[in-house]
């Protein structure tokens, strides 16, 4: 009895800790691009890091046209691009260094 009221406490602060857990504007600006871009067949979105950086699988015939996507999609907004990450985007190629075979 004592384990499962524990366990159920454990439970409950966990989902209330992670409900309350809410974007960086950096990720806020980085959603913002990646609904812009959003078309490429090949391209999954992995996670958008807290400090904006878009991370992705693709194949690579897609891989720089979406990154010059999510570029201009920053560039229009009239975003500082020099604010946020070195790189916009992490493309991880599908069959090479730990991406999807």
């Amino acid at each position: 009895m004592m384990r499962t009221t524990v366990l159920s406490a454990l439970v409950m602060m966990g989902a209330v800790g992670c409900a309350s857990v809410q974007n960086t504007p950096a990720q806020d600006l980085a959603w913002e691009r990646w609904q812009a871009c959003d078309r490429f067949a090949t391209v999954r979105l992995e996670r958008i890091d807290t400090d904006g950086r878009i991370v992705v699988t693709a194949y690579e015939h897609e891989a720089a046209p979406f990154t010059a996507c999510v570029e201009r999609a920053a560039s229009q907004r009239g975003r500082d691009v020099a604010a946020g990450p070195q790189a916009l985007v992490l493309v991880k190629l599908f069959g090479c260094q730990g991406g999807p075979g």
